[in-house]
């Protein structure tokens, strides 16, 4: 499960970074948040994203709005768009992908219905069109190839400080074809201490709240605990990530972030 937070940046390995484009002016409500990563491995810087946080007073809502782009080695240019919006209990309402690399345009779309506890899900590609109705639980969570809305499900409930919080989220392997039904898979995150730690990144000293996000499993299990996993620093700031470690020298690191909340 913890791979397939970082999939879609494993997929991109070969890619050389080029300047990120400006979100346009479409976006509904207040603009409260906004900000960048970078996406290295073994040091080798390999992707940027870019994103912004909107507040809608009408729908009683936020989105995100995010953009990856990278050049691939041969040239071509990949986009990588991403809108996520969830309601106040940071539940998501919409999650719209769309992926474009040469000829290749492919999208995503996940859009819940509360009254039928539904999700229901288009893929649509140069092949046509897949859709499917996924029921599910009032509370659930899904994957998007977007760091900044990683890690909202933090604030769907009270994080037991001393073990570990159990969290529900729809996945899909669907890339450039698809393969399957979006399923659910379950991770585990586990808060480092009961405080914030200060994190340096470059030369800025941030207050952050650790975690260790692994599958779906308790340590003390029979077999072992996975090896695969993901070491999370948290901000303040709707849970935007600070910085992400994992054991293959991935790291997102946040560039940048601005908080435009108006008091």
């Amino acid at each position: 499960m913890v791979s397939l937070f970082l999939s879609c940046t494993a997929k991109m390995t070969k890619y050389i970074i080029i300047n990120m484009s400006y979100f346009g002016n479409k976006q509904e409500g207040e603009k409260i948040l906004r900000g960048a990563y970078t996406y290295s491995r073994n040091k080798n810087i390999y992707s940027e994203e870019q994103f912004e946080l909107y507040r809608e007073k009408k729908t009683l809502s936020y989105c995100f709005y995010s953009e990856m782009l990278s050049r691939v080695a041969t040239g071509e240019l990949l986009t990588i768009r991403v809108k996520y919006r969830f309601n106040n209990d940071y539940i998501p309402l919409l999650v719209d992908i769309s992926r474009s690399l040469g000829g290749q345009d492919v999208s995503e779309k996940y859009t819940f219905d509360p009254k039928l506890t539904l999700i229901n899900y288009t893929f649509t590609n140069e092949d046509g069109q897949e859709t499917a109705s996924i029921s599910t639980n009032p509370k659930f969570y899904i994957t998007s190839p977007s760091t900044a809305s990683s890690m909202l499900s933090l604030r769907s409930k009270k994080v037991d400080a001393s073990g570990k919080n159990f969290y529900t989220f729809l996945t899909s392997k669907n890339m450039w074809e698809y393969k399957e039904e979006p399923s659910f898979k379950s991770i585990v995150m586990q808060r480092h201490a009961a405080t914030t730690e200060n994190l340096k990144l470059d030369d800025k000293n941030l207050q952050a709240t650790r975690y260790k996000l692994s599958e779906g499993v308790n340590d003390d299990d029979e077999g072992g605990a996975s090896t695969d996993s993901l070491k999370i620093w948290i901000s303040q700031h709707m849970t935007v990530p600070y910085l992400i470690e994992a054991t293959d020298g991935t790291r997102i690191q946040i560039k940048y972030l601005n908080n435009l909340e108006r008091d």
